[in-house]
């Protein structure tokens, strides 16, 4: 009796474990170890094409004008800063006449036309470098040409004999800010790799690592979608040049300063 009740308990037992035993299961996923990304900094240049000055200047010859002469300089038709005044007097002194503020002068120099005036924008095509490149190509579609904002400055001045009123020499000039600002416009721009199916493969690893999937997948080889990288390109960041308004303008006072010394220093003094 006692043999047969110990029987009967141990296939019990044995039964009770086959049936509350857990289903096997895979161990879950990891995700892969991304692969090394590659990041370089690149610049390329945009230039456009210069012109020189127009210089028009013309001394007539009733009055020599000789070393240190005296000369007023009036610029009541023309917003003259005190900077600029100070630029032509210093030009002045320069070709050995003597700049006077008050009194008898031997002459007068007259500022008539000083202005500015925003044309047309100016265009800045790329510029290729020594070998070309397929990065290079991929900038050059994409920004063949940058356009910049330009200023026109023009100068007219006049030196008249005081005592007579004669005209002795008048001159003009005038000059646009691309040519005078000379260098070329230095953009830069990133060219990196990145991961293009990150989600893609974070999605598998999340759908492979629920219950249902490890049970499904228990002693079957599973191959993890690799990471996929392409090349991307940043936006252009200027690094050197001016282009747009604000950057321009500020070129004027040196432009007004550059026009005015070359038509100063075409007075010939005897």
């Amino acid at each position: 009796m006692i043999i047969r009740i110990l029987i009967i308990a141990v296939f019990i037992v044995s039964t009770s474990a086959c049936v509350t035993a857990p289903p096997p299961i895979a161990a879950p996923l990891e995700m892969p170890e991304k692969p090394s990304l590659k990041s370089q900094k690149l610049q390329v240049q945009y230039e456009t094409e210069h012109a020189s000055p127009k210089v028009k200047s013309v001394q007539l010859p009733a009055h020599k004008v000789t070393r240190n002469q005296t000369v007023r300089i009036v610029a009541d038709q023309a917003s003259v800063t005190d900077t600029l005044f100070m630029q032509i007097s210093d030009a002045l002194k320069a070709i050995n006449l003597r700049v006077v503020d008050q009194g008898v002068t031997d002459y007068t120099l007259s500022i008539h036309h000083l202005e500015l005036n925003f044309i047309d924008d100016t265009k800045y095509q790329i510029t290729p470098p020594a070998e070309i490149t397929p990065t290079f190509d991929k900038v050059a579609k994409l920004y063949p040409i940058q356009q910049c904002a330009t200023i026109n400055a023009q100068v007219s001045m006049r030196l008249t004999h005081r005592a007579s009123g004669d005209v002795v020499w008048f001159g003009k000039s005038s000059i646009d800010s691309a040519s005078f600002h000379r260098e070329p416009l230095v953009y830069s721009f990133v060219q990196e790799q990145v991961i293009s199916n990150e989600l893609e493969v974070t999605s598998f690893i999340h759908q492979q690592n629920t219950e249902q999937a490890r049970m499904a997948r228990v002693n079957q080889d599973l191959t993890i979608p690799p990471y996929k990288t392409i090349s991307k390109m940043s936006n252009l960041s200027k690094l050197q040049g001016p282009c747009n308004r604000t950057e321009i303008s500020a070129l004027t006072p040196m432009m007004q300063f550059y026009l005015t010394s070359i038509l100063i220093d075409k007075i010939k003094v005897q």
